[in-house]
């Protein structure tokens, strides 16, 4: 599900942040960019929400999950949420959509619904294709809550992730001993969270457009990156091991290792 829209909302999200910094144009052109990047968003999170309840709901069926650990909004959240999301996207073809009252008061129900799965997907092990799913719809409610300046969801480690397990241990092993470890990430998008710092598209067409390419941490700590020409484009979107010299929030690459 994820993997036929995550490179269009990357790029839409680019696209987005690059016209902004453009040549101001009239207030009425800005108006419909800013209402077609809303509905885009909606028409995605509408795409994203369509198979998640059904997936959802068949996790709470079986193990790891524990379901008597989950609270009834919880249990019904991925149920409530597509209803949610079906009325936000009939509303979302309002001409006055950036101001409309309707929709920004759905928007919030919108996000109400989603807290509860969003609390469930933090405290339990669901699979991670919905773990994956999940980032995906969090990402795009919290761009809208954004643009709105309503309160957005929060992120959530998913339970296991980064776990001591073999895998992990022949990581840890591979990385420079005292190296700062990340993602390569457009400048623009550091902030909007890990579904876009991994977001290869994203970054290309930022860095292509005259973005300057950072390194975010897992905690979402940004470091600027001195000497940007260390940075090769197959690094983009990667987690990679970076040994050099730090002042302060900005890194001069000696080494970088994508892991």
């Amino acid at each position: 599900m994820r993997s036929r829209h995550v490179g269009m909302l990357g790029v839409a999200v680019c696209a987005a942040i690059v016209q902004s910094s453009a040549a101001p144009q009239s207030a009425s052109d800005s108006a419909v960019r800013a209402r077609e990047y809303v509905q885009f968003l909606v028409q995605q999170l509408d795409q994203w929400t369509r198979d998640f309840p059904s997936a959802y709901n068949m996790a709470l069926m079986r193990p790891p999950v524990d379901v008597a650990n989950l609270s009834e909004d919880a249990k019904a959240g991925a149920t409530n949420l597509r209803e949610a999301v079906t009325r936000l996207a009939a509303l979302s073809q309002a001409n006055d959509l950036m101001s409309n009252a309707a929709f920004h008061g759905q928007l919030e129900k919108t996000l109400a619904a989603a807290t509860p799965v969003n609390a469930a997907l933090g405290k339990q092990r669901f699979p991670e294709a919905i773990q994956s799913d999940w980032v995906q719809i969090r990402t795009t409610l919290n761009s809208l809550a954004g643009i709105y300046k309503t309160s957005e969801l929060a992120v959530f480690e998913a339970p296991g992730a980064g776990s001591g397990g073999k895998g992990q241990k022949a990581l840890a092993a591979n990385v420079p001993a005292g190296s700062l470890t990340g993602y390569v990430v457009d400048q623009r998008c550091a902030t909007r969270g890990k579904a876009m710092w991994t977001n290869v598209k994203c970054v290309q067409t930022c860095v292509r457009d005259g973005d300057k390419v950072v390194l975010v941490s897992e905690e979402g700590k940004v470091l600027q990156i001195a000497n940007q020409d260390k940075i090769d484009a197959e690094s983009y979107g990667q987690k990679v091991a970076i040994t050099g010299k730090t002042a302060g929030d900005t890194v001069t690459v000696e080494t970088l290792q994508i892991l």
